[in-house]
Parts: structure tokens; C-alpha cells; sequence
């Protein structure tokens, strides 16, 4: 019996040992904004006899050494180059459990699974957890073509990281599946780009909606398109117009505008200067003719 108790207690007190220290790391996966920094999270317990030279603090994506810290400072001889000046710890509080890492200027290629060590004079343990890196997509650019029988839409939008979830909406009613579209990477950041456009005939007084999805940073855009339709046939032609279509047809009729404005008040200056000199002209004759009489 008392063998047993003795068992038991040994067992209760390796169990206590072992969960005494105990890192903490996210457990789902951990979103990076491009360009950004990024606060890779994790804790440690520190006792009242934690000693700061005692600990040592790793960071590794896979088998590569991302950032090292022991004898009370960071040691980065064997930092993977993709990650030089780009990696800094919070010494500051690390006094009290703070192992986290902050990585400067994130970009496509830091995705992947970290792992962050730590190990003190109390004890030591390791944990992962994975890294994702998105991008926002700009505000898309619409450009639109008139033509015999109808008109072309153009939406294009880029910077944005995964690949997008597009979507076309008349009244309603989906029609994406009459659509083209075509999404490319940019060769240096690895972001996306994407041109989509339809074709629509014999519209009158329609509402059209395009929408872009980014499902990891949940980015929604959304943007109403209001044609109409000029039914007076001038020439075999109906004439359309497109409101809210966030184009930049107000600049373009302002420049022409002042272009017009332009030439005509030079031309009107002009033909001022060519009047003066004519009466310039003709009053020196005029005062030539009386004093020679």
C-alpha cells in the first residue's frame, strides 16, 4: 500500500515538473500584412530566480535560424540571410516572460511554419505555430468603351495577396459567368493583379455591381455601376452614359476646358497688340501729313 502511495506521488510530482514550464505561442495561424511589421507572439514563465544570462531564446522558420539570443544578447552569425536587419526581440520584457518577435518589412516569402525555443534556468520547451502573409487590393479602376450596340467594361484593381473572389451582379441577378477575367502575379512582389470586363448590348437603364473578394483580411469591395441609355438613335448610334462609375471624366472635360480658354484669350490678346501698333501707325501718319503742310 505504501508502495503504491509512494508511486502515485512520485508520478503526481514528475507530472507537476514537467508542466511547470510552459511557453506560449498563438494556436492558429497568424495573418502578416505585406509590407508591414510583424509581432510573431510568445511567453515564458520567469520565476523569482530567473537570470537573464541563464536564457536562451530561438527563433526558426523550418531549419532556418531566424533569431538567436543568449549570454544576455543577441547572436545572429548564423541568421539566414533572408532575414538580416529585419528581426529584433523585446529585451526590455523579456524580464518578464516577453520571447516574442517582431519582423520588420514582411513580404510574400516569410509565410511558413516558426518555431520559437526558449530555455532558462527553471526549464525549457519549444512550440510552433504557422505564419501567412495577405496584401489589400487598390480601389478599382473602371474604363468604358461606347459602341455600336452597346459597351465595354473594364475593372482592374492590384496590390493584393491571395488571389481574389470576383463577382458581377445585374439587378441582382449573378452574371459572372459572362464575364472575363484575368489575374497575373507581379514578377517582383509576387502580388496580384486583376483585369476583369463584360460586354453588355442593348442595355437601358441598368444596374450593374462589381464585387472583389479577399477572404484572409475579410476585404469587401463593392461598387455600383448606373448606365443609361440614350434611345433618340442619333445616326444608328444610342448614346450611353455611366454614372458613379469613379472615372476621371470631370478632370478630362476641365483640362479641355481650359485648353479652349487658353487660345482663345491668347488670340484675343493678340489681336489687341496688333490694334495698338495699327493706331500707333496711323497717328505717327497722320502728324507726319500736318507738319509737313
Amino acid at each position: 500500500m505504501n508502495l503504491e502511495v509512494l508511486c502515485l506521488s512520485l508520478l503526481l510530482f514528475e507530472t507537476s515538473c514537467f508542466t511547470e514550464f510552459e511557453i506560449t505561442v498563438p494556436r492558429d495561424t497568424v495573418t502578416g500584412f505585406y509590407g508591414e511589421a510583424l509581432i510573431l507572439p510568445c511567453t515564458f514563465p520567469v520565476g523569482s530566480s530567473w537570470d537573464l544570462r541563464s536564457t536562451v531564446i530561438t527563433w526558426q522558420r523550418g531549419l532556418d535560424v531566424v533569431h538567436s539570443f543568449y549570454y544576455s544578447q543577441d547572436q545572429l552569425d548564423r541568421q539566414n540571410l533572408h532575414f538580416v536587419n529585419r528581426t529584433s526581440l523585446f529585451i526590455q520584457k523579456m524580464a518578464g516572460g516577453n520571447a516574442s518577435l517582431k519582423l520588420d518589412e514582411v513580404t510574400l516569402q516569410d509565410a511558413g511554419v516558426y518555431t520559437c525555443s526558449v530555455s532558462t534556468n527553471t526549464g525549457s520547451q519549444k512550440k510552433s505555430f504557422g505564419v501567412k502573409i495577405a496584401a489589400f487590393y487598390s480601389e478599382p479602376r473602371l474604363q468604358f468603351s461606347l459602341l455600336t450596340d452597346g459597351v465595354d467594361l473594364l475593372v482592374t484593381s492590384d496590390g493584393g495577396y491571395p488571389s481574389p473572389t470576383l463577382q458581377w451582379l445585374m439587378e441582382n441577378s449573378d452574371i459572372t459567368n459572362q464575364t472575363q477575367t484575368h489575374i497575373t502575379q507581379d514578377t517582383q512582389t509576387g502580388l496580384y493583379v486583376v483585369s476583369s470586363w463584360i460586354n453588355l448590348t442593348d442595355v437601358s437603364n441598368s444596374s450593374l455591381t462589381f464585387i472583389l473578394h479577399n477572404n484572409p483580411l475579410g476585404q469587401d469591395i463593392r461598387r455600383e455601376i448606373q448606365l443609361y441609355s440614350d434611345k433618340s438613335e442619333r445616326q444608328g448610334e444610342s448614346a450611353y452614359r455611366c454614372n458613379g462609375c469613379f472615372i476621371y471624366i470631370p478632370v478630362i472635360l476641365l483640362l479641355i476646358v481650359m485648353s479652349v480658354s487658353f487660345v482663345f484669350i491668347t488670340r484675343r490678346r493678340r489681336r489687341r497688340r496688333e490694334q495698338t501698333k495699327q493706331n500707333g501707325f496711323t497717328e505717327m501718319k497722320s502728324r507726319f501729313l500736318m507738319e509737313k503742310v
